[in-house]
């Protein structure tokens, strides 16, 4: 049995009730899921919290999923859908707090470490920016899937991209620069 098939197979036992079935869905998407709100939400903390109820969702949601092959974009919507009432919430600052104690003239050292983080890049931007900029290059969505994924219109998504990469190029190369 091929990879999906045996994917299938486990999200089938797991809809039936099989707990020791959903333990590895868990373990099997326990990575991507928290990286991704680890990515999309630049908070460490709220993101381990974000995923450990995504999950908890999932079991109390699972027999909603009419797919078995499409879980793990299901289980991506449920991320999602937490993240942003995370950001409504007023959870998800606009800017980690710990770039405005930045020293203005940063160590050449500095300046290349932040130059190549592209994760404390992400964090300078607006939640929906990162969250787009995510779902668009790391997750290779496309402008309409985005809009979808995340209910907004289709421009909407375009501007979060196109400002989200501006300020992402600007940030990079002032770091750099210095």
């Amino acid at each position: 049995m091929d990879v999906a098939g045996a994917e299938r197979r486990t999200v089938l036992l797991a809809i039936s009730g099989d707990e020791a079935a959903f333990a590895a869905l868990v373990r099997s998407h326990q990575g991507y899921v928290g990286a991704l709100l680890r990515r999309a939400s630049g908070n460490a903390a709220l993101a381990e919290d974000l995923a450990q109820s995504t999950f908890l969702r999932a079991w109390r949601q699972l027999h909603t999923l009419k797919n078995p092959d499409a879980f793990r974009s299901w289980l991506r919507r449920i991320a999602l859908n937490l993240l942003i009432d995370a950001v409504r919430r007023g959870a998800v600052p606009d800017a980690e707090p710990e770039w405005d104690a930045v020293a203005t003239q940063p160590s050449p050292e500095t300046a290349i470490a932040c130059a190549m983080d592209l994760d404390a890049a992400l964090g300078r931007l607006a939640p929906a920016q990162r969250t787009c900029i995510i779902l668009a290059y790391g997750e290779g969505m496309s402008h309409s899937e985005i809009a979808v994924a995340l209910d907004l219109p289709f421009g909407t998504v375009k501007s979060h991209i196109a400002r989200g990469v501006s300020t992402l190029r600007a940030c990079l190369a002032d770091w750099s620069g210095r």
